[in-house]
Formats: structure tokens, sequence, C-alpha cells
């Protein structure tokens, strides 16, 4: 089971609106400690919140969506109500380009069984420490990740770093956060570099990231497909509790590739997550 933080970071909603969702009957947790109050919940839930995010996604009421889950719909239904709104996107598609690559994505996803994938490699590695140039900043992935990317390479590759500076590991990002959010996010953005370089910047920090043992998943897909990437979590999750492993923070995000040189669907991002051995 999944305390409400680790399943917000699952299902990419907000602690606040699981809360809500429970209050209104949408989604309850499947357990409530009546002693500290913290709620959990289970992988089998996911489903279910995929169809919530979903069904908001075409503009249906709480209401509308709590009634029609409980009646149980059928695959084929929401199928009917996906190219309906596929439709209505494809008649303003300059407009609305991307809320239709999003219900694309849908489509392409109802067809399968929303079960927890069986062929995700959780592998745990020893990673050294690393030398970076490192900027945080507070944001939304969505702008954050690239923007703090760009003005770590312009350092790096500012004319007083040339043939000083080498880059040593892909570009990663560290998650300082223990919840979703869509604002105001923690994020991190690191480079592992060798050499002295040197910085005009004030918020950029040339430090050196411990030595650890992670989890680790290479995703292979769009960054974006939150789908795909609540499942390695999930796994990554699921493998720490089989094997008595405590999960610590921040977890990383290395992106192996550049979206600008392969196609979406070949991009890889390797998943890792610190951890050491829960005390008996």
């Amino acid at each position: 089971m999944f305390r409400i933080g680790d399943f917000s970071r699952l299902g990419r909603i907000t602690v606040r609106a699981l809360r809500y969702y429970d209050e209104i009957g949408l989604l309850k947790p499947v357990k409530l400690d009546r002693f500290t109050g913290y709620r959990y919940y289970s992988i089998d839930q996911l489903p279910r919140l995929h169809r919530i995010v979903l069904l908001k996604s075409l503009g249906l009421s709480l209401d509308d969506i709590r009634e029609l889950l409980d009646n149980d719909p059928p695959v084929g239904h929401i199928r009917q109500l996906l190219r309906v709104k596929q439709s209505e996107i494809e008649r303003r598609l300059d407009e609305d380009s991307g809320r239709l690559r999003q219900v694309e994505a849908w489509l392409g996803k109802i067809n399968r069984e929303e079960k927890m994938p069986t062929d995700i490699d959780v592998q745990e590695k020893e990673i050294p420490e690393l030398g970076v140039i490192s900027k945080r900043e507070i944001g939304t992935y969505e702008v954050t990740i690239d923007k703090l990317a760009d003005e770590l390479m312009n350092e790096i590759n500012r004319s007083e770093n040339q043939g000083r500076v080498v880059i040593t590991a892909p570009v990663m990002m560290l998650c300082h956060e223990t919840e979703y959010k869509e604002e105001d996010a923690d994020i991190e953005i690191v480079v592992p570099i060798t050499g002295v370089v040197k910085v005009e910047d004030p918020a950029i920090e040339v430090k050196t990231l411990p030595k650890c043992r992670v989890l680790s998943v290479v995703h292979k897909g769009a960054y974006n497909s939150y789908y795909d990437i609540a499942y390695v979590y999930a796994a990554i999750y699921k493998y720490a509790e089989e094997n008595n492993l405590e999960l610590i923070s921040p977890d990383r995000e290395l992106y192996l590739n550049n979206r600008e040189e392969v196609p979406e669907d070949e991009l890889l991002t390797e998943f890792q997550y610190p951890f050491e051995a829960k005390e008996d």
C-alpha cells in the first residue's frame, strides 16, 4: 500500500485532490490509520484514478464521473466518449492540439488491460559520487526542467570554461518533493562534470553528490507519458517493499538522449531511487 503522497506521485494528481475525492466518495483509500489519520491506497486503485483523470479531462463533473464509474461502464462506452471528444478537438486543432494528443494517447491505452506490467526490470546499482554543477528552483515541471538545463549548459559553454570542463554523465533532475505538485514544485537540475568550472550566476552551485545505491529502471517513451511512468514508480516501490528496502529522497531522473535528436517514442529516461536496507 502507498501513503497519500506516494500515491499522488504515481497518479500525477495533487494530495489535495485525493483528499477531496475521498470526502465525496469518488476514490476512497483502502485503509485509514485510526491512530495517525494517514490514508493508504493500493496499486489496484490506479485504473479507477486513471479513468477519473480521463473523464475529468472530457469535461464531466465529479458527480457524473462517480455515477458513471459506480455503474461499471464497459470499455466501449468510454471509447465512444473519447472518439466524440477527438472529433471536437480536430475541429479546433490549431488552438487545442495539446489536448488532442492527450486524448489520442488515452485511445491508445484504453484497449489494453490496466494491470501492472510484468516486464519492468528493476535493477540495484551502485552510483559513485558525482561532481556536478547544479541549479534549484521552484516552478512547474513542464517549464522549469528545460529552463534550468539550458542555464546550466550556457554556464558550462562560456568561453572561460572551454577546454576546462568535461560533462561526464547525462543531465538529471533531483526531485525534492514527496507529493505531486502542479505548480511550485521543488526542482533541481544537475549536470555531472569534471574539471574546474567558473560560474557567474550566484544561484548555480558546484558540489558533489554522495555515492549511493539505487533502484534503477530505464523507460523508453515520452517524458510526459504519466500512465507508463506511474507503473515505473509502482514497480520500484513494489521491489523495495518485497526486498525490505527504505527509499530515500531525492529520487533522480536521468535523460539519456535528446528529444531534439530522436522521436518521442525513442526517448530514454533512467529513473533512480536511492535506498538503504530497513532495520530489522
